[in-house]
């Protein structure tokens, strides 16, 4: 299966626990080709897709947030950066990390929602 196109962050390990993004943050992972982009709830993100780990280096945009946002930042973009492998089960992309799911993402449907089964 193709990872391309918008996947939106439904949880991200945290503390060993993989809880959803903070409320009013849209977290998010687009691949086309060998490119990523997204957001992490405060800046865009842009990189290209390696093979191990997932991901070269990733530029971001420079803008500010609340304390707690930017560590949910630093977090999510960690995690992109340590991405040895992931798992895509139809609509639900996970990437893992040595051995441990690190951000589990859905891909939304046609309204800009997450689909849910």
């Amino acid at each position: 299966m193709s990872l391309d196109g918008l996947w939106v962050v439904e949880s991200l390990a945290v503390g060993g626990e993989l809880v959803p993004p903070l409320r009013g943050t849209k977290l998010s992972l687009e691949f086309v080709e060998e490119r990523v982009s997204g957001s992490t709830g405060v800046n865009r993100f842009m990189g290209v897709v390696t093979n191990d780990p997932m991901f070269g280096p990733l530029a971001t945009t420079l803008m500010a947030g609340s304390e707690d946002h930017m560590s949910q930042e630093r977090i999510y973009l960690d995690h992109l950066t340590s991405v040895d492998s992931y798992e895509v089960d139809k609509d639900d992309l996970r990437l893992i990390a040595e051995g441990l799911v690190v951000v589990a993402l859905k891909h939304p449907g046609t309204d800009g929602v997450s689909k849910t089964s």
